[in-house]
């Protein structure tokens, strides 16, 4: 019995002593830290708590010796990663039995497929291109896209960062049932726009005439005349037409997403309007393709609008490859007359020899071509005429005499296709494009690449027999200053001058008497003659 007890008091002492001293002199015993630790265990109550009993007992431990500016934390936790983490692990799923390619198909999906873990390699020789866990995921989000029965081919177009997130675009060429559908469909709903319009014009017209109002018995007090209010000689100009799809910068379709996993979101159709408001603003990017644009000038459109129209001056401005890779076909050399409205698309040339990488590298740039259409102040690589009429408005002209006089609007034209860089305008400090070499030690199997001072961010190489071109910038032209958007444009001659619209000074007191005098003289001078007349015919009388 004497024993029990003095082993109790023998415990009782060491769980009571003293086995840490923290920070602020503050003693810590045993018998702390196992109420602590029993503490823990009931709030939390986690599974097989045997197991993980000296875990728990050594976080504990760590809160009394670590320090209270110890400001670093043991692990840090990706919000969302999970939800990405299954989005990737349907990009490596095979494909279905139905849909698995055979070796007859291996050849037309040739033309189709892009090796975009090629291009990288001689993209990192330029300094520029994705990591390669990024080109990876990107490579098979791509192929997964190809896979689409509508899409004939597509390519990797680059990388537009944004302040909350990036869009990954990839550039796809429609089969041509599924373009012919689409014109078709455009075209339809250009009919039902005309239609509505003309609908909306014909009840304005109605409205705006005076009502017949039936002849009364009792005549009414004529009403005092009111001059005319002024009437609006303002005349909107005829808004410019977007070109087919198919043609000009609509000639390809885009599809973006956020990043590799995600679902491709195709982007719509590319209006001259929004190009021209696009040459006009400076805006970065949001990620956000629904996010509402408040600039000066207005956009007409969201972000989805707004990155349709910088790809589109991107392209026309950046796609280039070295002299003579791309031609029109086999009937280049007969010289064919264009047909109105039609468009010669370029295609890789089959009998292309490669440049001699001295001539690549030459300063001059007269051996890299633009094989992209330039688009004209118009907002199109076509010019529209906005005096054309159409063929409505042609049938509606009866005569030679309606028809009036118009001065001929000169027809703007841009640069031909493969137009060398030579051409380009210089900026004011640098040159539009820097050409260097991938390696100054193996010169044999190097590269030469391009890159654009003017759109940074665009890159070109040739090597070999092969050439193509990427983005990877944040969607903006450089400009020399800092950018300054543009005033308010004055205000407008809305209506023209006339009496009913000036304003006239008051008069003034000494200017009312004298008009006061002058009419009362004038008011005196028939009294006075009827009294001369009254008078001569009594003398008449009289004799």
């Amino acid at each position: 019995m004497i024993k029990g007890r003095r082993l109790k008091i023998q415990a009782h002492n060491v769980l009571r002593r003293p086995y840490h001293q923290a920070g602020g002199g503050k003693r810590h015993q045993r018998y702390d830290h196992l109420s602590a630790l029993i503490n823990k265990i009931l709030s939390e109550k986690p599974e097989n708590i045997m197991e993980g009993f000296e875990e728990y007992s050594r976080t504990l431990k760590e809160k009394w010796f670590r320090s209270a500016a110890d400001c670093l934390q043991d692990q840090y936790i990706i919000r969302n990663y999970p939800d990405y983490t299954q989005k990737l692990i349907t990009l490596f799923r095979p494909l279905p039995e139905e849909k698995t390619e055979t070796e007859d198909d291996e050849e037309g999906a040739g033309d189709k497929r892009m090796d975009l873990m090629e291009l990288q390699y001689y993209f990192e020789q330029a300094g520029a291109g994705l990591s390669k866990n990024e080109v990876f995921c990107t490579s098979a989000a791509l192929y997964n896209l190809g896979q689409r029965e509508i899409i004939k081919k597509y390519r990797f177009w680059g990388k537009i960062f944004g302040l909350e997130k990036n869009y990954i675009i990839a550039e796809v060429e429609l089969t041509e049932e599924e373009t012919t559908q689409r014109i078709e469909e455009q075209e339809r709903l250009e009919e039902e726009r005309r239609a509505a319009l003309e609908e909306a014009e014909a009840e304005a017209e109605q409205e705006a005439k005076p009502e017949e109002i039936e002849e009364e018995k009792i005549k009414l007090k004529p009403a005092p005349k009111i001059p005319r209010p002024p009437k609006s000689m303002y005349k909107k100009p005829p808004d410019v037409p977007p070109e087919k799809i198919g043609e000009g910068t609509n000639q390809k379709v885009y599809f973006v997403c956020n990043r590799p996993g995600e679902e491709w979101i195709e982007l719509p159709n590319v209006t001259p309007q929004q190009i021209t408001a696009a040459r006009q603003i400076r805006r970065y990017f949001t990620g956000n393709l629904d996010t509402e644009m408040f600039t000066y000038p207005p956009f007409p459109g969201k972000e989805i609008n707004y990155l349709r129209a910088q790809i589109a001056r991107i392209s026309a401005g950046t796609q280039i490859s070295p002299l003579g890779f791309y031609n029109f076909g086999e009937d280049e050399e007969e010289e064919v007359e264009e047909e109105e409205g039609e468009e010669r698309i370029p295609v890789p040339n089959a009998a292309f020899e490669p440049v001699p990488l001295r001539d690549l590298l030459d300063p001059s740039m007269s051996f890299w071509v633009h094989h992209g259409r330039h688009i004209l102040k118009q907002g199109r690589t076509k010019w529209w005429n906005p005096k054309q009429k159409s063929e409505d408005e042609v049938e509606e002209e009866v005569g030679p005499a309606e028809e009036e006089e118009e001065e001929e609007v000169e027809p703007e034209v841009g640069p031909p296709m493969f137009t060398p860089l030579s051409e380009d305008a210089a900026l004011e400090t640098m040159p539009a494009w820097s050409v260097r070499i991938g390696s100054q030690i193996v010169k044999d199997t190097a590269i030469a690449f391009v890159r654009s001072n003017l759109w940074p961010g665009a890159f070109a190489f040739a090597a070999g027999r092969k050439s193509d071109n990427i983005y990877l910038g944040w969607g903006h032209k450089y400009v020399a200053h800092n950018y300054s958007p543009p005033g308010m444009e004055s205000i407008q001659t809305e209506y023209p001058l006339g009496p009913e619209i000036m304003e006239i000074e008051d008069p003034s007191v000494e200017q009312e008497e004298a008009w006061r005098l002058a009419r009362e003289k004038k008011k005196a001078r028939p009294e006075e003659e009827e009294e001369e007349e009254e008078e001569g015919e009594e003398e008449e009388e009289e004799d």
